[in-house]
C-alpha cells in the first residue's frame, strides 16, 4: 500500500476516496442522470429556451435591448449550468485532496495517462465547462497534463447517454465520426501536444500542500507538508478532521482559479449567441471559409452537456448542409472559451493554443470529409435507387403552381332508457383490449410509404348512434380501404357493416365524421381526403347507399386535417370549419393552399350541402391540426378555435351569430398565449364553476423535470404488448425500418442499399421514399419527378415540399397571438371579465408529452371532469410514451393516474374517441394507434352514479350541437357540459352528454339552453342510472 499512499495517510486517502464516490454517486443519480435520461426522452422534442440553454429561467425576447439580451442570457447559461458546475468544483477539490496522498499518480507514457485520463472522463457526465475545474483539480494535484485533458474531453464526447442521443437524433456516419475524432483528440492529439511542452507544463509539482496538525481553519489555511518518513499509524478522528481542513483548502484554491473565469466565459458567450443572427447558416451554400466560421463559433461557444448533439439534429432537420453539421456537431461541447482559458491558466497558453486548434482543425477536416461522403453516397444513392426507372409524367396528387325562427313555445318531452347493469370489476377502472376482441377487426394500416407527415400521424375515429337503435356505433377512416364501420349489438360487441364504397375504395381518407347535416334524423357521414377532395356521404334510414357527394373545394387544397360543425349562423342547420393542412414537418409556413374556412350548410337545396357560399378565414394560412366551434364567450353563439402547428399562430374567432367571425389579437390583451406546436384544443368546465376553460396540447416537457410525470418504454419493447399475431408482425416490420431509416434533411444515402433487402411493396416505397429525401436534402425539386410513377404518395410529399410559403406581413406578426413553447396551456377567465389566465402548471396540466387527441370527461363519475391525452410519434426517438391520464382531484388540480386507472399504453397513439359502448353508464374508450391494433379501454368502474342526455332537436339542428347544458344536485357543484363536433385530434365523440354524479342519486335539476338560445329547465328528481332523451318540436 506504501508503494502507492504517502505514510501514514492511508486512512485519509480512503477518507478522501469516500467523499469523491459520495459527492459522485449524489450527483450522477440526483441530478446528472436523471436529467440526461430525460434529455434522452424528450430526444428530437427538445426545444431551446435559449441561445446557449436548453431552459431559460428569465425569458428574452427580440424586443430587449442588446445588453438586456446578453444579461439574462448570461443568467441562464450560469442557471443551467449551475449543478454541472457545482459539482465540478466540489468534485475538483475532493480529487484534489484524495491525490495529494498519493505517492504514484501517473504512467511513464503519454499515451497510457491519456487512456487513464478517458476512464476517468467517460463517467463523469458533464459538460466540457463543468469539467475544466475538475480538470484544474487533477492537474493542480500532479496527475499530468495528457491525464487531465484527456478527462476534460471525454466527458463530454463520450458519456454513454449522451452517445445513445447521438445515435437517435444524427446519421450513424455522423455519431461514429464524432466518435472517432473524439478519440483522436484524446489519445493521439493531447499526447503529441504535450510532448511539445516544457516538463513543468506536463507533470506540475504538488501546488497545495498537505495539512498534518489538529484541524482548525486557520491552521487548514497555512500549514506546510508533513515529513514523509512519519509512518505512525494516524487516528481515524485526527485523519477525518484532516482531510476536512485539506477539503476546504482545496475547495477555496479551486474556487479562486476557476469561477471568475467561469463567469467571464459565460458572458463572452453569451455575447456570441445573441450577436450572431437566428438561421444565419441556414440555406448557406457548402465553402471552406464558412465551414471554418462555423468551426470557430462551436469551437468558441460554452455549451451545456448533450447541447451539440440536440442543435445539429435540430439544423440537419432544419436543412443545414451535412458539413456544417458535423463541423458543429464535433467542436460544439468539445473544447469552448471557458476550458481554454483553464487550460492557458494552468498549462500555458501553448497547451491552450495548441488544444484548440487540433480541435478546430478535426473540425474542419470533419466537415469536409462528411459533405464529401454525403455527396458521393446521394449521387450513389440515386443509381440504385432509380435503375431503369423512367420519370413520372403526371401524377394524381402532383402540385399544382402556386335563419331559420324557432318556435317560441316548443314543445318538449322527456323520456328515460335505464342504464344496463354495470361491467365486471376489474384490477383497475379500466381494462386495456385490443378492440379485435369486440369485433373492430380493422388490420394495421401502416407501411413505409406512411412515415411521413400526414400519413404517420393516425386516421380519425368517430363514434354515433347509426341506425337509430339507441346503441353508439364507430366509423374509423382509413387510407388503404377507406372506411370501416362497425355496428354496436348494444352490449359493446361490434360488427363490421359492409359498405358499397365504390369510389371511395381507392382513397385515402383521414377524417370520417358523423353528423346529420340535412336534419332528417340520420346521421350522415363526411369524409376529408388526402389530395383527393372532401365529401358527403347521406345516411338513408341507417344505410349508406349511393355515390358520395364532392364537395366543391380550391384545385390546390391537400387535406383537411380538422373538422368541426356546428350552427354558425343559427339557420338551424349545420355549418362546415376546415381546418386546412398543407405539408408539415419542413415546410412549416404554407401557401395559401392551406387556408382555413367555413363551408355554409345550404339549406335551400334540402340542406347537407357545402361549398356553395364559402367565408375564408382570416389570418396566416397555417399546418392546422385542431378545430373546434365552442362559445368561449358565454352569448349563445358559436366561436371557432384554430391550433396550427408550429410558428402560424393558433387564432380564437368571436362569432357574431350570423356568419361573422373576428379574431381576438395581441392588442386586445384577452388571451395571455397559447400554445406553438397546437395539436389539440378543447373547451370544458374542469373546475365547476360554469365557465368553459380552454385547453391547447402541444408538445409538452422540457428537457429536464418531466420524469415525474412523462412514463417511457424502449423501442425495442414496442410490439411486445400486441396479441394479434398479424398486427404484431407487421408492427416489427416497421420498427425494424424505423431503427435505422430517419426521413427528409435527417436520409442518410447509405440507406439505398436497406431499400434491396426489402421486398415487393414495401421496397417499391422503400425506394420511392428515399428519393424523395435526396430532393429535399439537395434543395432539387426536379429530383421529384424521378419518383416512379406507381409512387403517388412519396411524389405528393416532394412536390409539396418545395411549394412557396407565404410571407408573413408585419401587421399579420403584431396581430397574431403570443405563443409558447414545451407546456400546455389552460385559460381561466378571470373573474367576470374577458380576459383569460394560464393556468396549466398550477393545475397539473402543463406536461403532456408528444401530446395529440385530448378527451375531457368524467371517467370516474365523482362529478369532476378528467383529462386523458393519447401521446407518441414517429419522430426519431429510441423510446415511447405512455398515454397519461390527469384524474381531478376536486381541489382545481389534477394528478397523472394512468398507471392506476389501467389507461396506460405505450403504442404511438393520435386519435381517440370516448363513448359508453355498453351503456352501463359510464365512459370506455376506443384509441387508435400508428403502429398498431385498435385498442378498447373498457370501463370496468363501480363508484359513483351516472346520468346522461340525448337531444332530439326539430327546430334547430338536430343533434343540439352547440346547446349547454347544467346539472345541479343536492351537493354544492353545478355541472355543465357544451354539445361539441370537432375539436381535439381527428377525434369525434358521439353527441350524447355524460355527467358523472358521485354519491348522489339524483339531480334535483337540468337546464338546456339550445343552439338557438332558447331555454328548456327539467325539474328533478332526475334519477341516476339512465339516459334522458330530450325531444324538442
Amino acid at each position: 500500500m506504501t508503494k502507492f499512499i504517502i505514510p501514514p495517510f492511508q486512512k485519509r486517502f480512503f477518507l478522501a476516496l469516500l467523499l469523491i464516490v459520495v459527492l459522485a454517486y449524489l450527483f450522477w443519480t440526483g441530478s446528472r442522470y436523471p436529467s440526461l435520461d430525460e434529455k434522452a426522452v424528450m430526444s428530437g422534442a427538445i426545444q431551446l429556451e435559449d441561445s446557449l440553454s436548453f431552459e431559460a429561467k428569465f425569458a428574452v425576447d427580440a424586443g430587449m435591448g442588446l445588453a438586456e439580451r446578453i444579461f439574462w442570457t448570461t443568467l441562464n447559461w450560469i442557471d443551467t449550468n449551475l449543478k454541472g458546475m457545482t459539482f465540478g468544483v466540489l468534485f475538483a477539490a475532493a480529487f484534489l485532496t484524495a491525490l495529494s496522498y498519493l505517492r504514484t499518480k501517473s504512467f511513464r507514457g503519454g499515451f497510457s495517462n491519456a487512456l487513464l485520463g478517458m476512464v476517468i472522463g467517460t463517467p463523469l457526465g458533464v459538460c466540457v465547462n463543468c469539467a475544466a475545474p475538475i480538470a484544474r483539480g487533477m492537474y493542480t494535484g500532479g496527475l499530468r497534463a495528457e491525464t487531465t485533458l484527456a478527462a476534460m474531453i471525454a466527458s463530454p464526447t463520450l458519456n454513454v447517454v449522451v452517445l445513445t442521443m447521438l445515435f437517435s437524433l444524427l446519421p450513424v456516419y455522423m455519431a461514429l465520426t464524432k466518435i472517432a475524432f473524439s478519440l483522436v483528440v484524446i489519445l493521439l492529439a493531447v499526447p503529441l501536444i504535450c510532448r511539445t511542452l516544457p516538463r513543468r507544463e506536463i507533470a506540475p509539482g504538488p501546488a497545495i500542500t498537505l495539512p498534518t496538525q489538529d484541524w482548525t481553519l486557520g491552521a487548514a489555511l497555512t500549514q506546510s507538508a508533513p515529513a514523509a518518513d512519519d509512518a505512525r499509524p494516524e487516528h481515524v478522528v485526527k485523519a477525518a478532521r484532516a482531510v476536512i481542513g485539506s477539503y476546504l483548502r482545496n475547495l477555496w484554491y479551486i474556487l479562486r482559479m476557476t469561477v471568475p473565469l467561469m463567469l467571464l466565459a459565460g458572458l463572452l458567450g453569451a455575447t456570441a449567441a445573441t450577436l450572431l443572427p437566428q438561421g444565419l447558416i441556414l440555406g448557406l451554400e457548402f465553402s471552406l471559409l464558412a465551414l471554418l466560421a462555423i468551426a470557430v463559433v462551436g469551437l468558441f461557444l460554452p455549451v451545456p452537456i448533450a447541447f451539440d448533439v440536440v442543435v445539429t439534429g435540430a439544423l440537419l432537420t432544419a436543412g443545414l448542409e451535412q458539413g456544417y453539421v458535423m463541423a458543429l456537431l464535433f467542436t460544439l461541447g468539445s473544447f469552448s472559451v471557458y476550458s481554454f482559458f483553464i487550460v492557458a491558466q494552468a498549462m500555458g497558453g501553448r497547451a491552450a493554443w495548441m488544444m484548440a486548434g487540433a480541435v478546430l482543425a478535426l473540425g474542419v477536416v470533419a466537415g469536409l470529409g462528411a459533405q464529401g461522403y454525403h455527396t458521393w453516397q446521394s449521387d450513389r444513392a440515386l443509381r440504385m435507387l432509380l435503375g431503369d426507372a423512367r420519370p413520372s409524367a403526371h401524377m394524381p396528387w402532383a402540385a399544382q403552381a402556386a335563419t331559420t325562427t324557432a318556435d317560441p313555445e316548443p314543445q318538449i318531452t322527456v323520456t328515460a332508457t335505464p342504464f344496463a347493469a354495470r361491467s365486471p370489476a376489474d384490477a383497475t377502472p379500466f381494462t386495456r383490449i385490443e378492440a379485435l376482441q369486440v369485433g373492430i377487426d380493422k388490420p394495421l394500416e401502416f407501411s413505409f410509404a406512411d412515415m411521413w407527415p400526414p400519413f404517420w400521424e393516425g386516421r380519425s375515429l368517430a363514434s354515433g348512434d347509426i341506425d337509430r337503435d339507441g346503441d353508439l356505433d364507430l366509423v374509423v377512416a382509413s387510407t388503404e380501404a377507406g372506411l370501416y364501420l362497425y355496428e354496436n349489438d348494444g352490449t359493446g360487441q361490434f360488427s363490421r357493416v359492409a359498405l358499397d364504397l365504390g369510389p371511395l375504395t381507392r382513397l385515402p381518407v383521414f377524417n370520417a365524421v358523423l353528423a346529420d347535416v340535412d336534419n332528417d334524423g340520420w346521421r350522415d357521414l363526411i369524409l376529408a381526403t388526402y389530395r383527393e377532395g372532401n365529401f358527403v356521404w347521406r345516411n338513408r334510414l341507417g344505410q349508406f347507399a349511393g355515390a358520395p357527394t364532392r364537395i366543391a373545394m380550391p384545385d390546390d387544397h391537400v387535406l383537411s386535417l380538422a373538422l368541426s360543425l356546428a350552427d354558425a349562423d343559427r339557420d338551424g342547420d349545420l355549418d362546415l370549419a376546415l381546418g386546412n393542412w398543407a405539408a408539415g414537418w419542413y415546410r412549416r409556413v404554407p401557401g395559401e393552399e392551406s387556408r382555413n374556412a367555413i363551408l355554409w350548410n345550404d339549406a335551400a337545396s334540402g340542406g347537407g350541402t357545402f361549398g356553395t357560399r364559402t367565408t375564408a378565414l382570416p389570418g396566416i394560412p397555417g399546418e392546422t391540426l385542431s378545430i373546434l366551434f365552442s362559445d368561449i364567450d358565454g352569448n349563445g353563439t358559436a366561436d371557432l378555435l384554430v391550433g396550427n402547428d408550429f410558428e402560424v399562430p393558433d387564432y380564437v374567432y368571436l362569432g357574431d351569430g350570423a356568419g361573422g367571425f373576428t379574431a381576438i389579437t395581441h392588442a386586445d390583451a384577452r388571451l395571455p398565449h397559447t400554445t406553438t406546436t397546437t395539436m389539440s384544443i378543447k373547451t370544458a368546465d374542469l373546475l365547476n364553476d360554469g365557465t368553459p376553460d380552454l385547453y391547447f396540447a402541444q408538445i409538452a416537457g422540457r428537457s429536464s423535470g418531466v420524469s415525474d410525470t412523462l412514463k417511457m418504454q424502449p423501442l425495442s419493447h414496442y410490439c411486445d404488448a400486441i396479441a394479434d399475431a398479424q398486427a404484431k408482425a407487421t408492427c416489427a416490420a416497421n420498427m425494424d425500418i424505423k431503427r435505422w431509416y430517419k426521413s427528409g434533411n435527417q436520409f442518410d444515402p447509405t440507406y439505398a442499399g436497406k431499400c434491396q433487402t426489402l421486398a415487393g411493396r414495401a421496397q417499391a416505397e422503400c425506394k420511392a421514399m428515399l428519393v424523395k429525401d435526396l430532393a429535399i436534402q439537395r434543395n432539387d425539386a426536379a429530383i421529384c419527378k424521378l419518383i416512379p410513377l406507381g409512387e403517388p404518395r412519396a411524389r405528393s410529399y416532394c412536390d409539396l415540399h418545395f411549394l412557396p410559403a407565404r410571407p408573413i406581413t408585419a401587421a399579420e406578426s403584431d396581430a397574431a397571438v403570443p405563443q409558447i413553447l414545451r407546456s400546455n396551456v389552460l385559460l381561466e377567465r378571470e373573474g367576470d371579465g374577458d380576459s383569460y389566465t394560464d393556468t396549466a402548471e398550477a393545475r397539473g396540466l402543463e406536461v403532456g408529452g408528444w401530446s395529440w387527441d385530448t378527451k375531457i370527461a368524467d371517467f370516474d363519475n365523482d362529478g369532476w371532469q378528467d383529462v386523458y391525452i393519447v401521446n407518441g410519434t414517429w419522430v426519431p426517438n429510441e423510446v415511447s410514451p405512455s398515454n397519461l391520464f390527469f384524474h381531478n382531484n376536486g381541489d382545481g388540480t389534477f394528478t397523472e393516474a394512468s398507471g392506476p386507472f389501467g389507461l396506460e399504453d405505450y403504442l404511438m397513439t393520435a386519435a381517440a374517441t370516448a363513448f359508453d359502448i355498453d351503456n352501463d353508464g359510464d365512459l370506455d374508450m376506443v384509441t387508435h394507434p400508428v403502429n398498431g391494433p385498435l385498442v378498447l379501454f373498457r370501463n370496468a368502474g363501480q363508484t359513483g352514479g351516472a346520468i346522461a342526455f340525448e337531444l332530439r332537436d326539430h327546430v334547430g339542428n338536430r343533434d343540439g350541437i352547440g346547446a349547454h347544458l347544467r346539472l345541479a344536485d343536492d351537493s354544492p357543484r353545478i355541472q355543465s357540459r357544451e354539445i361539441v363536433l370537432g375539436g381535439g385530434f381527428m377525434s369525434f365523440d358521439a353527441p350524447r352528454v355524460h355527467f358523472g354524479l358521485g354519491d348522489q342519486d339524483a339531480a334535483t335539476r337540468a337546464e338546456i339552453t339550445w343552439p338557438d338560445g332558447q331555454t328548456t329547465v327539467i325539474e328533478g328528481p332526475l334519477q341516476a342510472g339512465a339516459l334522458y332523451t330530450v325531444t324538442r318540436r
